[in-house]
């Protein structure tokens, strides 16, 4: 029954649920009969208002470049826009960089109409581009993230169960080792990064112009730091002298990707490098490593890549120098939350992810120390 009639009050209730909210009032009247015509006059009244407050749908593009003008100041923005883009078929060529076809959504389509069955097929599509688990998932916690923003601005979103998908699709982010590189490497990076050091194919020291030998010292100066510091390459670009206190032997690091502040000490080359480049700076010069504009020098990875080459290291970018500085670190036993604090991560638990397999075992230890003692009995006897 939707009218109710409660014995403080002669008269009659309307009480209903509409798509899960509930509707109750007097009716203002004791006679039952116009109760139920006030009644049915509040229910009409309930439906037309849920009519008029459905959501607005969304196309699927529209709603990426929705997600992307939210994310334009984000320090990651370049890669947020590419996994974004697979999603309507449009891929970076890994070797050059320009957009080519992959597998994608029409982006005309309504972001409401998207099913589980498109996911799964978005996941069997990647697996055939032969893409790792990790990329997928960042894809769909990419989608994920588009479907919450427009749900926020009041948009139609579907109902995707995402827990569910990766569960059914066996998606798991691939555990690999990690990449870091040793001490004779880094002496050999180091050794063909050097500003005094002729590269086959490239000028002499003495034949260089000062553009060249500035461009050589800034790419030696930012692997050092990065190995030194263990910071991310976008950090470090952005570094201002404002935040360097020689006199401290500190510099004050933002980092936009998780919207903190660390304070790191500095390394007696790291500090030399420093000093060097502050005795070297011009008066107006606000960045440690300035473009010629004034604003934060960007770097391309192809000389780094190429000193790679020389000193014969695969497998290392820009960003296994800040592995190469916490591996060192927790390998030398600094506790993870520490070693957490200088990579500036969001929380501990993820630099244990990466890096807690390579603290030195007390398991271990204790099992060699309990071997050679019996070792060392059975050859006494």
């Amino acid at each position: 029954m939707s009218i109710v009639r409660h014995a403080s009050s002669p008269n009659w209730y309307y009480s209903f649920q509409l798509h899960g909210k509930k509707h109750f009032g007097s009716t203002g009247t004791s006679n039952k009969t116009v109760a139920k015509k006030v009644e049915e006059g509040e229910r009409r009244k309930a439906i037309e208002a849920s009519l008029n407050d459905k959501a607005e749908p969304i196309t699927l593009k529209a709603a990426i470049q929705l997600f992307l003008d939210s994310k334009r100041d984000n320090s990651e923005y370049s890669n947020i826009k590419a996994r974004a883009n697979k999603l309507v078929g449009l891929k970076n060529h890994p070797g050059t960089r320009s957009r080519v076809a992959c597998f994608g959504f029409d982006g005309s389509m309504l972001l409401h109409d998207l099913k589980t069955k498109d996911m799964q097929r978005l996941v069997l599509e990647r697996r055939k581009e032969q893409n790792a688990n990790g990329t997928i998932l960042y894809e769909l916690l990419t989608l994920n993230a588009i479907i919450k923003l427009c749900r926020k601005f009041g948009y139609e979103v579907p109902e995707l169960n995402l827990a569910e998908i990766k569960r059914d699709s066996a998606i798991k982010p691939d555990r690999k080792r990690i990449r870091f590189l040793s001490i004779e490497e880094e002496a050999r990076l180091l050794e063909e990064l050097h500003p005094d050091r002729t590269a086959r194919g490239l000028a002499t020291v003495e034949n260089q112009t000062e553009e060249m030998r500035r461009m050589k010292n800034d790419a030696y100066d930012f692997a050092l730091l990065l190995l030194d510091l263990g910071c991310r390459h976008s950090e470090l670009s952005k570094l201002q002298w404002k935040d360097v206190r020689l006199d401290r032997n500190e510099v004050q690091l933002y980092r936009p990707k998780v919207g903190n502040l660390s304070m790191l000490q500095l390394t007696h080359r790291a500090n030399d490098v420093l000093q060097r480049r502050f005795d070297a700076k011009t008066a107006n010069q606000a960045y440690i490593f300035e473009s010629k504009s004034g604003g934060p020098r960007k770097y391309s990875p192809r000389a780094f890549r190429s000193a790679c080459d020389r000193a014969g290291i695969e497998g290392v970018s820009f960003h296994n120098l800040r592995k190469t500085c916490a591996s060192r670190l927790v390998q030398n036993n600094v506790p993870i939350h520490y070693v957490s604090k200088i990579l500036g991560h969001a929380t501990v638990d993820i630099t244990a992810s990466y890096y807690a397999d390579l603290a030195p075992s007390d398991a271990s230890r204790l099992a060699v120390d309990v071997l050679n003692r019996l070792h060392a009995t059975n050859n006494a006897a």
